[in-house]
């Protein structure tokens, strides 16, 4: 069981790494979807219902990103409506009550933070957020890997803790060269 665990956890990170290398939301959303899924499977085979509970509640939420990225113009994408607040508040206080239910102690917080920034980043409609806010979840997931006894997922984790910093770093120099490309028209 715990190599499967492991080979799922390398799965799981192999796509959530992609996704702090893509260009646009609905890639980084479709990526994440599956990572989350791959997630969901390590944590059932290691025991670790806190985090288990915590991809469920994210994979669910992204759904809902996919749908909305897919029906809505770029122009209403951009925008902030109610059912964006409305999905958030519901995922965070999912997380708060999952959390109720499968705490293990007080490292098993650090996959609370972790989903609640992971939350906050994805729910941005900024990708430079997203890659921003990953560093610190990288390093909360890492943490809970750890506790969880999960070396795969440490070692995953500090790589996503670099890739996450690679797509920021690229997210930034990207927004340089657009707008040096503006002020030349």
């Amino acid at each position: 069981m715990y190599i499967w665990s492991q080979i799922f956890t390398v799965i799981e990170y192999a796509l959530l790494g992609a996704s702090y290398l893509a260009k646009n939301r609905k890639a980084i959303v479709a990526l994440d979807i599956g990572s989350m899924a791959t997630g969901i499977i390590a944590f059932i085979l290691l025991g670790a219902d806190l985090g288990m509970a915590m991809s469920v509640i994210i994979l669910l939420a992204n759904f809902y990103y996919l749908w909305d990225e897919s029906v809505h113009s770029e122009k209403e994408r951009k925008k902030y409506h109610v059912r964006d607040y409305v999905i958030l508040t519901v995922v965070l206080v999912g997380i708060a009550l999952v959390t109720i239910w499968t705490y293990e102690g007080p490292l098993s917080l650090m996959s609370v933070a972790a989903t609640a920034l992971y939350e906050i980043s994805i729910w941005q409609k900024s990708t430079k957020v997203y890659k921003f806010l990953g560093i610190p979840v990288a390093f909360c997931w890492m943490t809970y890997n750890g506790f969880e006894r999960s070396v795969f997922g440490v070692l995953c984790e500090m790589v996503m803790f670099i890739t996450s910093i690679v797509g920021y770093v690229r997210e930034i120099k990207a927004g340089k060269k657009r707008k040096a490309a503006r002020r030349k028209k």
